[in-house]
């Protein structure tokens, strides 16, 4: 007996490390809950397998009434493709352009802010997809009918309007749901007509949707993706601290710049050693190697003790170990300190994109913003004396606020709009055997060189006479 596989394609960009965490987050969740599936199935079947055999060893007594058949398919298989489609899929110069992000935000982020306030009007989202879909469009056409997922999911403001417009083409009604990844501070372009469901985290930004005239009954309030990990037990707060060989007795402040080592990080280290708080620090630099290496070097005069680690993959742990995090307004690091019980001090946050993210942490009482050293080493003083009120009531705050199984709430309500057991796939159907027929000779080109991409070995493919000879179809196929 064979399981029936479904296909879930996620779009994303590597704009910042949030994306693509967010929809390993939800990957995680679906093949969780498909191995649970699995484990039920099987036991199911040993116990009925069990029963025959105790029924043949008796024969002529009556049977218990136990079904003694086994349990019809097994569950549904899932496939799951997470592409970045600015990198692989468009042309210049929107691929180069999409790259710019990270400078951007790094090294001027009131430029990104200025930009995100200018762009943030429906009109002007329309007027920039009219310019940039020419330069996405067919390879987004020839991802989906070389995937042919049964449900796309995007988790980009910039991808959910040429999605949609790719799907008119196709002539398919494949499920196209958009997970957004933003907390308050909702870009116009998250929202586009025709998107089949919204998975929002927040009522801040259900409010925003409403706002556009959209359906309100395809909008879901199932808070932000984090991994799996996070509803996972980990050992006891002691047992950690001696894990990371930490001084027992001395709060712990967890000082986190994102995945790329943002937000103002080694100001803060500084600030916390100058001050000479009774505390220790595990600093988490994340991708941000010159920043690792730089702070390795001046660990040893730092006037508190300290652990330096650069990118972590055991985050629920350190947070666990903690007190308190010092990090930048990113939202998922926000919705990961609040699965772990951990107060928020925010050292920084991008203009624009990130600025509801600073009201959501401050108004809900869980955290403040500290652009200042002095603000921030005052505010751990607060927090950490003994017997702190306002440390109490802020841990009170996060339970509350938490949704620690959000990406398994989203995983559920990306499968339910997968077809049921049984029926049968868009890409198996006929309307799709005709509608193929009657796609452009210029998409069928596309296909044909993707696959023969796929089939061939990397070192064949990169080399100068297929690269040459690629580049002369690709430019015929664009003209």
């Amino acid at each position: 007996m064979n399981a029936t596989q479904r296909t879930i394609l996620f779009l994303i960009a590597d704009t910042g490390a949030g994306h693509r965490s967010a929809a390993n987050a939800i990957s995680n969740a679906i093949r969780n809950i498909s191995q649970r599936e699995q484990e039920e199935w099987l036991a199911r079947n040993a116990h009925v397998a069990a029963i025959q055999s105790t029924e043949e060893a008796r024969p002529g007594q009556l049977t218990s009434g136990v079904a003694t058949t086994t349990s019809q398919l097994p569950p549904t298989t899932y496939r799951i493709e997470i592409v970045d489609v600015f990198e692989e899929y468009s042309r210049f110069p929107l691929r180069e352009a999409v790259k710019l992000y990270g400078p951007t935000i790094r090294y001027n982020p009131r430029l990104y802010g200025g930009v995100f306030h200018i762009s943030n009007h429906e009109e002007t989202v329309l007027a920039g997809n009219a310019l940039t879909a020419p330069l996405i469009l067919n390879g987004l056409l020839r991802l989906i009918t070389t995937i042919q997922p049964d449900v796309i999911v995007s988790i980009h403001p910039l991808l959910n309007h040429v999605t949609v417009r790719a799907l008119r083409e196709l002539g398919l009604s494949i499920p196209f749901l958009t997970v957004v990844t933003d907390l308050v501070s909702i870009h116009q372009s998250w929202f586009a007509e025709d998107v089949t469901g919204y998975v929002v985290p927040t009522e801040q930004a259900k409010e925003l949707y409403l706002k556009r005239g959209l359906d309100p009954a395809r909008v879901k309030v199932l808070g932000m993706p984090i991994d799996p990990k996070y509803t996972l037990p980990t050992e006891s707060k002691e047992a950690l601290r001696h894990k990371f060989g930490l001084e027992p007795g001395l709060p712990v402040v967890l000082l986190v710049g994102g995945g790329d080592g943002a937000g103002g990080l080694q100001t803060s280290v500084r600030a916390i050693s100058q001050a000479r708080l009774p505390v220790q620090m595990l600093v988490v630099t994340g991708r941000n190697r010159h920043l690792y290496a730089r702070l390795q070097r001046t660990r040893s005069s730092l006037h508190v003790p300290t652990k330096i680690f650069g990118f972590v993959q055991n985050m629920p742990e350190l947070m666990r170990a903690s007190d308190v995090i010092v990090t930048k307004a990113g939202p998922g690091t926000i919705c990961e300190a609040l699965a772990c019980d951990l107060p928020i001090i925010l050292s920084g946050y991008i203009p624009g994109q990130e600025e509801g993210n600073v009201d959501f942490v401050t108004q809900n009482n869980v955290g403040i913003l500290a652009l200042h050293p002095t603000t921030l080493v005052n505010e751990l003083r607060r927090l950490l004396k003994p017997g702190s009120s306002e440390l109490h009531e802020r841990l009170q705050n996060t339970r509350k606020l938490s949704r620690v199984k959000a990406s398994f709430d989203i995983a559920n309500y990306i499968l339910s709009h997968l077809p049921t057991e049984g029926q049968e796939g868009l890409w198996q159907s006929a309307s799709w055997q005709e509608r193929q027929h009657r796609i452009t000779s210029r998409l069928r080109s596309a296909i044909r060189i993707h696959r023969l991409r796929a089939r061939l070995p990397k070192p064949l493919w990169k080399s100068p006479v297929i690269r040459g000879l690629r580049r002369l179809r690709l430019r015929h196929i664009s003209n």
